[in-house]
Formats: structure tokens, C-alpha cells, sequence
């Protein structure tokens, strides 16, 4: 079973007049969907910041991830870790219809997620609290190093609270091929992360970790540390919008403008 949060839908509307976020690599604007099984209920569009209309591989390398984090996280529900289940937003890419200032421009379209939260990143920063969902966003990611046989770690975990389960967005992978994106730090960031993990009462003592000597080589931030073509770390800002939540509070608005409210049309079927 593939524990996915989907667009379950074909058209939205987008309001482009602000920002509804901003992250190291991505523009994010609020809107809501108008046909489909989703219709009137909020979703998000994401935009990369640079070669978004050119640059397919942007796309592809997201959606890459997104499908290894999935497999990641139905493996950790299979496994029974938990009570409730942990699902994905699952982004489809979409374009922007003609007629719009953004026409022909691809964006990236997911669900909106409300009560957000952000547990852990990519440089071994998480939350204190050791208990509930904080406890097992620190397990899903220590599993997932374990599951992997070293290769992987899903991190960067942020997402809200439902009645049914717990919703994620955005993760990162960071791999021992250091092959996962601008986000994936490769074995100096696995290695960061898990100085600074502390296993809960959720982690299964079996699980292997890397040995850890010395001191972190990546400075411990918040938010998502990404990687420059140089080998340095850039950007350590919330890569999801639904982390802003000085901008969910005061900008988002529940009927963007007409005026400004773009209507995009699915690219992939």
C-alpha cells in the first residue's frame, strides 16, 4: 500500500499576486482547487526559483526523490512502528494554461497542510521533544538508514497532524552515492546527523548507525542546508512554504483574487 497524499484532482486556481512562501530553491504561491475530488479545498504551487520553464531535470530529480521517500515511509508503516500511519504529499507537475502571465510554465502542485510542524533537517538539528510524532520522525529517520543498509537517510521531516495520521512534505534524502539532489550532503551530512541523533523509545536498538568520530563537519541548522557546486553549504531557510508560518497567518487569504488567480491544467495525465 502506498501511503500517498494526492491531487485527486485536474485544475486549480493560483494566487500569484504574493508569495505564500520562500525557500533556498523554490517559490511557493497558495490557491485552491476548482475540479476534481479535491475541489475547494486548498493546495500549493511551487515554482524553482531559476530555469523553471527550461529545466526538466529540476522536475524530474524532485519527483525522483519523492518516489524513494514513499517507498522509504510504506516501509516504515508496513514494519508497525506506529499506531497511525505516516503518509506523503505526493506534488504532481502541472502547467499554467494560456492566456496567464505564467503561460506554458511548469509548477509543481500538492495539497495544502495545515497544523505544520517541523521535526528534524538535514544537519542533525531536531525538535526536543522525545516524545510522539517528535520521537517517531526521529525513528522514520533512523529506519530508514537501517532499512537502507547505510545507502540512505530521509530527513528534513516536516508536515501536520490529522485525525487519521501524520502528513509529510518535502523531505530530503541524503545518500551514501550522494546522488539525491542539492539537499543530499552525502556521507559528511549522514554522518552529521547521526552525531547529533539521540535514539527514542521508538528506535529498535538493531539498527545500524554510522561510526561516529570526532565533530559534525555541517553546522547544525533548522532549516534545510543545501549544496553549492563548490561542495559548499548554502541556504539554511525552510525549503517547504508551510513552514512560514508568519506568512500562512498573514497572507494567506481562503479566496485568492480573481484578478490574479491563474488556472492550471495537469501535464502528467
Amino acid at each position: 500500500m502506498a501511503y500517498s497524499r494526492t491531487n485527486n484532482s485536474t485544475r486549480a486556481t493560483i494566487d500569484t499576486s504574493q508569495l505564500f512562501g520562500s525557500g533556498t530553491f523554490k517559490y511557493v504561491y497558495a490557491g485552491k482547487y476548482t475540479v476534481g475530488a479535491r475541489k475547494g479545498q486548498d493546495c500549493v504551487a511551487k515554482e524553482f526559483k531559476s530555469g523553471c520553464v527550461v529545466e526538466d531535470h529540476y522536475f524530474d530529480e524532485e519527483l525522483n526523490i519523492c518516489a524513494k521517500a514513499q517507498q522509504i515511509i510504506d516501509e516504515f508503516n508496513d514494519a508497525e512502528i506506529m499506531n497511525q500511519p505516516i503518509y506523503l504529499n505526493t506534488p504532481t507537475i502541472w502547467t499554467y494554461e494560456p492566456g496567464s502571465s505564467k503561460s506554458g510554465q511548469k509548477t509543481l502542485i500538492e495539497p495544502m497542510i495545515l497544523n505544520f510542524e517541523k521535526f528534524n533537517s538535514n544537519s542533525g538539528w531536531s525538535l526536543t521533544d522525545s516524545t510522539g510524532w517528535a520521537a517517531a520522525m526521529q525513528s522514520l529517520s533512523h529506519f530508514s538508514y537501517d532499512n537502507s543498509g547505510g545507502r540512505l537517510l530521509l530527513c528534513d521531516l516536516q508536515g501536520g497532524r490529522y485525525n487519521d495520521g501524520y502528513v509529510l512534505s518535502d523531505p530530503v534524502i541524503m545518500s551514501k552515492a550522494h546522488s539525491c539532489g542539492p539537499a543530499d550532503l552525502g556521507m559528511d551530512g549522514i554522518m552529521s546527523f547521526f552525531q547529533r541523533h539521540r535514539c527514542d523509545a521508538f528506535c529498535n536498538r538493531s539498527w545500524m548507525k554510522p561510526p561516529v568520530l570526532g565533530k559534525a563537519k555541517i553546522p547544525m541548522h533548522q532549516g534545510t542546508t543545501m549544496e553549492a557546486a563548490d561542495g559548499s553549504q548554502i541556504g539554511q531557510g525552510f525549503e517547504s512554504a508551510f513552514g512560514f508560518v508568519d506568512l500562512l497567518n498573514g497572507m494567506y487569504r481562503d479566496e485568492p483574487s480573481s484578478d490574479f488567480a491563474t488556472k492550471l491544467e495537469n501535464s502528467r495525465g
